[in-house]
């Protein structure tokens, strides 16, 4: 079979080109739209964050601003203490027993003079009436050297008469010189024993003071047998229990009680160099302690150490505080505040407003203009919550309270 050749005619052509366009020109307009729809959020976002952009430009940082005052006149200084009693002491036993009677427990408040415990001491008791006999014979030996002593002055009395009566006779020539030697020589005799009789008394005068001073110190060992308080105060503590053998000899001894007096306390504080020139004595101090909330005591400074520790740099200084009431115990932890007098006019500010950085210590102000400086300060005492300036800043001046270190030199910031 034989095949020829087909002719298309020109109309055909025309018509299926112009489809051929319809159908590119439809797959652009799909692929623009889609192209619009995909990229037209995006532009929104940019819009937007352009204008966010441009909104932060136009704003300023806040800052919350205080003003620099002056400072009191007198200032607080709050040092931590010790409470101690005013006396204390341990008692200890003074001649050998047992103890027969106790009278108190710990805690027990006594009186000056009151007998807490007693000691049974019965050779005390024995040397004491050993030492009484002999008193009462050197006492009567005393009797017999003077009733000695008269006697001896009588027969010298009667020798003297009759050596008045034998030497002028003598010397008349009516005795024998015999006589009158002999009457002579039996007055000296009798002055003599005179002598003797006197020195006799006073020999049984000292024995009878040294037998009184025994029996004294025998009388104050056996006092010794009553344990006494020696002044107003608690019992703190107790070493011994009845029948217990009380020594007081050797390195084993102990004290049997220990006894403070707790109506006036005395609390040990350390001052700082800095404010030692502040401290005087009869200042009134506040003192607290944490565990008495709401409780405040008066404090008077009684004693300084008039020197500073070389180590600490600080001098111990005594507050008393009258504890009549006994609310207060010796061994608690106190706090002591002194009110002290300042000696230079100082400014005070916040102590948040400080920055702290490798080149020292600054504070940023705040001028009418709302433009931050930073200034560098030389700070002083610090009191907790505020902080004593000694240069840099004037009085009035308006800081940032609390400035970010975002802040810069020059910047504007919002006032708050």
């Amino acid at each position: 079979m034989t095949f020829s050749n087909i002719t298309i005619p020109p109309s055909q052509e025309q018509g299926s080109s112009s489809k051929k366009l319809v159908r590119v020109a439809a797959i652009v307009v799909v692929v623009f739209a889609l192209l619009v729809i995909g990229w037209y959020p995006h532009f929104g976002r940019q819009r937007e964050a352009a204008a966010a952009s441009d909104s932060a430009a136009a704003t300023h940082p806040v800052v919350a601003v205080t003003q620099v005052t002056t400072g009191e006149p007198t200032t607080e200084l709050s040092l931590p203490g010790n409470i101690l009693p005013l006396y204390t002491a341990n008692l200890y036993a003074r001649v050998d027993g047992y103890l027969e009677r106790r009278n108190v427990e710990i805690g027990a408040r006594v009186k000056s003079g009151q007998v807490i415990a007693v000691i049974a001491s019965p050779e005390i008791d024995q040397q004491l009436l050993q030492a009484q006999a002999a008193l009462e014979q050197a006492q009567a030996s005393v009797l017999q050297a003077k009733a000695a002593l008269k006697q001896a002055q009588a027969n010298a009395e009667l020798s003297r008469l009759t050596k008045d009566r034998d030497v002028p006779l003598g010397q008349q020539q009516a005795i024998s010189q015999q006589v009158v030697d002999a009457a002579v020589q039996s007055h000296d005799a009798r002055l003599a024993d005179v002598s003797a009789a006197e020195a006799n008394v006073v020999a049984s005068q000292a024995n009878v003071s040294a037998n009184r001073a025994n029996v004294a110190r025998l009388q104050q060992m056996q006092q010794f047998e009553h344990i006494v308080a020696p002044f107003d105060g608690v019992i703190t503590a107790r070493n011994i229990e009845r029948g217990d053998l009380v020594s007081v000899s050797g390195n084993t001894a102990k004290p049997l009680f220990s006894i403070a007096q707790s109506g006036t306390l005395r609390i040990q504080v350390d001052v700082p160099q800095s404010e030692v020139v502040n401290i005087r004595d009869g200042q009134k101090t506040k003192v607290t302690v944490r565990e008495l909330f709401g409780r405040e005591y008066t404090g008077v400074i009684t004693h300084t150490a008039g020197a500073l520790d070389a180590a600490a740099r600080t001098m111990l200084t005594e507050v008393q505080v009258d504890n009549r009431d006994g609310s207060l115990l010796p061994g608690m932890y106190a706090q002591v505040k002194f009110t002290l007098p300042h000696q230079r006019t100082s400014l005070v500010i916040p102590t948040s407003a400080l920055i702290a950085n490798h080149t020292g210590m600054h504070v940023v102000t705040v001028d009418d203009s709302h433009v931050v400086h930073v200034r560098e300060v030389v700070i002083g005492k610090d009191m907790g919550t505020t902080v004593e300036i000694i240069s840099g800043l004037r009085s009035g001046e308006t800081i940032a309270a609390s400035p970010s270190d975002l802040l810069s030199e020059g910047q504007h910031v919002e006032v708050r």
